[in-house]
């Protein structure tokens, strides 16, 4: 896989995540599902000190390097028509690596139901805005946009 898909899969898993933080904070602010955290979630799986910094580093850098440069590998793998759709299939096999690994690694029970029931519609839907926003902006990046080619030097 050469270096400028990877960049284009981190620089969209950055863009990507960053939307997903903001849901989250909103979501948070708002107090709904407080008992649903993905930070916490991350802090627990990890057994990392009780400090949300460390739990938001570790979310930034899941989503933008390790989610982004997956994607950019697996993005032509897919057989989705279009990056979007991609993106959202992607989320979805995030979605389930979160239910049935994450979810009982941090002692939420599969799928989270010992959290709330409500727990897996939830990061459904966060997984499927990440993937979403990840596969729109990755293809944004793509050559046939412009971006990343040179007008003397097409990609």
């Amino acid at each position: 896989m050469s270096e400028l898909f990877t960049f284009k899969g981190i620089v969209a898993g950055t863009i990507a995540t960053g939307v997903l933080s903001t849901v989250m904070l909103l979501q948070s602010a708002a107090g709904v599902l407080p008992q649903l955290s993905l930070i916490q979630l991350l802090l627990d799986v990890l057994a990392a000190p009780r400090e949300h910094v460390f739990g938001w580093l570790a979310h930034c850098l899941l989503g933008s390097v390790m989610w982004g440069g997956l994607f950019a590998y697996l993005e032509p793998r897919l057989g989705a028509d279009s990056h979007v759709k991609g993106g959202i299939l992607f989320g979805l096999l995030l979605w389930l690596v979160m239910m049935l690994v994450v979810m009982p690694a941090a002692g939420a029970g599969y799928f989270g139901f010992q959290l709330t029931l409500l727990a897996p519609l939830v990061m459904l839907v966060l997984h499927v805005v990440y993937g979403a926003v990840l596969g729109w902006t990755y293809g944004k990046l793509s050559p046939a946009h412009g971006a990343f080619t040179s007008h003397h030097h097409p990609a």
